[in-house]
């Protein structure tokens, strides 16, 4: 039986779904996907309370008839009548998206996303970073909707981090994987930059540096046998946003793919690093579990 890539859709039926469509059918028409588009009724934000005293019961389910409505014609309009599967919930919009994802085994999440500043980070977290910081499906996002065409994805560049640890492997192993599999679906070339710390690049006998440097050769052996010798591999010092954006410049990256796990470097906690790279790269960001 033949598996189907999936890729979730949340819709908030805002100005910015509209922009992020054009988006979402490209790849849905690379990958031959199956689509879903989720749009959940968030009973917590619209002041309604969460129990079903029947008053507010009704309220919720006239809300959801009429997004089921909004839904399906979004849907078919942008996407086609036989291509999305649509859904509408009602609760909390982060746990409604993450026990969907799970539920249906989607292999990819594409999220748009509001810029949010840095009181603002202070107080909640957003959507996105509530999402990727739980779900294991891979996950599509910006907040520059109209910086590039989406159809153009030619250049992909990978933010590495490397050093002696398990779970770091297998996280390497799984943005390889997904790096394949893109550069394969959108016959897009592949770069990557490896981010050292000044003290490390000041320091180049410090254990750490070797221990990194050691790490490097067998990771690059198999990035090589996966892309070939053709790719690009550049090594930075400094801040890690900063030489993200500056190597993504210098090679016209259309798409950044990230990890999510690694303190102090691209994941910082609760994904806030990963938020910072989409406000200043200006390019779709893909951060892979």
């Amino acid at each position: 039986m033949t598996t189907h890539y999936k890729i979730l859709y949340p819709v908030d039926l805002s100005s910015r779904s509209v922009l992020a469509a054009q988006y979402i059918k490209t790849w849905v028409d690379r990958f031959g996907a199956v689509l879903h588009t989720l749009h959940v009724v968030d009973t917590k934000a619209l002041g309604l309370a969460a129990e079903y005293d029947e008053p507010l019961s009704d309220e919720i389910r006239h809300l959801i008839a009429k997004r089921a409505a909004d839904l399906k014609y979004f849907s078919a309009h942008y996407f086609g009548a036989d291509v999305a599967h649509t859904t509408v919930l009602s609760g909390d919009r982060a746990d409604e998206i993450e026990n969907f994802a799970n539920r249906e085994e989607i292999d990819l999440i594409m999220l748009p996303r509001d810029h949010q500043g840095s009181l603002a980070r202070l107080f909640h977290d957003s959507l996105t970073a509530t999402l990727l910081e739980r779900c294991t499906a891979s996950v599509w996002t910006t907040e520059h909707l109209d910086t590039a065409p989406p159809s153009s994805l030619n250049s992909i560049l990978c933010a590495v981090h490397l050093e002696q640890d398990a779970t770091l492997d297998a996280e390497n192993h799984r943005i390889l994987q997904k790096l394949q599999e893109l550069a394969s679906t959108f016959r897009a070339r592949v770069a990557f930059v490896y981010v050292l710390d000044g003290n490390e690049n000041r320091s180049s006998r410090s254990a750490a540096y070797l221990q990194r440097i050691a790490g490097m050769k067998p990771w690059m052996a198999q990035a090589r046998k996966l892309f070939g010798n053709s790719i690009t591999f550049v090594r930075k010092s400094g801040d890690v946003i900063t030489a993200i954006t500056d190597t993504a410049q210098e090679l016209a990256a259309d798409l950044i793919v990230v990890g999510r796990t690694r303190p102090g470097t691209i994941g910082l906690g609760r994904q806030s690093h990963i938020l910072k790279i989409d406000d200043v790269v200006r390019r779709p960001i893909l951060s892979v579990w």
